[in-house]
């Protein structure tokens, strides 16, 4: 498939969120008992917030839909992604609903991540209203990125069918297992994702789905089966990419020290979705996506390293960015 559109918005209906980021000591994998927070910083996050900004780094024209609460959470995030340049105009506030907050524990001397925690879960609460007057504000020289993973799947199931009937680009970024943590079953998940023009999984998001393949194998096979375009980011082994079951290739991740990979595939998300709203071909977007979320795993917190336009080197008539 040929991505023509040139200089649409981004649209992201998903996650936006405080991260709070809380050190502990290191006190071993077998250790069960409390934990101490001995530091605890807060950062902007979210999956699609997140990619979200780092479209708007890149000069892109960035819209986060979503619903929060009236608390001070909520005036966090928004002040946060304001600041970034993301347009929060569509973003519906309910006093009924608390905005969400990641809880993310790593050792204080490593950095090495415990665990974590999103709640609660504000998106639940979307309407279909909600998502009437959402659709009303994109057109079709628009791309949208929707979020499987904090988003309960008819929720995205009704925004796709509302789409669908404007002609509109969508692509899906399968953040979660589907089946697992969405509750969803293989055979229903399929037919969503064929509403999708590109669907962008991470490999363990899959391993329902698709156990015992690798990326690459999953990649042919879920194109195929669904007909569309599927990148599949693999962590330190780059990224795989197929259309329609053919084979388009495999960009590697380069070798970098990496200080914190949280965050990282949403970036890899903003560089790709921005290359697709400019109309650039698929390879160019993800060597660019793959450049973002490089750059990104240099600095802690989920957005701090993003990548801005200028310091980037692009031939935009050949869409050959620098390494």
């Amino acid at each position: 498939m040929k991505y023509q559109k040139k200089g649409g918005n981004v649209f992201g209906l998903g996650t936006a969120a405080l991260d709070f980021r809380i050190q502990t000591p290191d006190m071993g994998k077998n250790y069960e008992e409390k934990l101490l927070a001995q530091e605890i910083q807060i950062m902007g996050g979210g999956a699609c917030a997140n990619c979200l900004v780092q479209v708007s780094r890149l000069g892109g024209k960035a819209f986060w839909l979503g619903k929060l609460g009236e608390d001070w959470i909520a005036q966090k995030i928004l002040e946060e992604l304001e600041e970034e340049g993301v347009d929060c105009s569509n973003i519906i506030q309910d006093s009924l609903v608390i905005s969400p907050f990641n809880l993310a524990v790593y050792t204080k001397e490593t950095l090495k991540r415990v665990g974590g925690f999103l709640l609660p879960n504000s998106l639940n609460y979307l309407t279909g209203k909600d998502l009437l007057d959402f659709s009303e504000s994109i057109d079709e020289n628009d791309w949208v990125i929707i979020e499987i993973g904090e988003l309960s799947l008819d929720t995205v199931l009704e925004f796709c069918n509302l789409l669908k009937s404007k002609n509109i680009h969508m692509a899906c970024d399968i953040d979660l297992d589907p089946v697992k943590q969405c509750g969803g079953d293989i055979k229903s998940v399929k037919h969503l994702l064929n509403y999708f023009d590109i669907i962008i999984p991470n490999r363990n998001a899959l391993t329902s789905i698709y156990p015992g393949f690798s990326a690459g194998e999953v990649s042919e096979m879920m194109s195929s089966e669904i007909e569309s375009t599927v990148i599949i980011t693999a962590g330190k082994d780059g990224v795989y990419y197929s259309e329609a079951g053919r084979r388009f290739g495999h960009q590697q991740a380069s070798d970098i020290e990496v200080v914190d990979s949280v965050g990282a595939g949403d970036a890899f998300h903003g560089g790709l979705m921005y290359g697709l709203a400019q109309g650039w071909n698929i390879e160019a977007a993800i060597n660019l996506g793959l450049k973002c979320g490089r750059t990104n795993c240099r600095s802690f917190g989920a957005r701090a390293g993003m990548l801005r336009m200028e310091p980037l080197q692009v031939n935009f008539q050949g869409h050959k960015i620098s390494k």
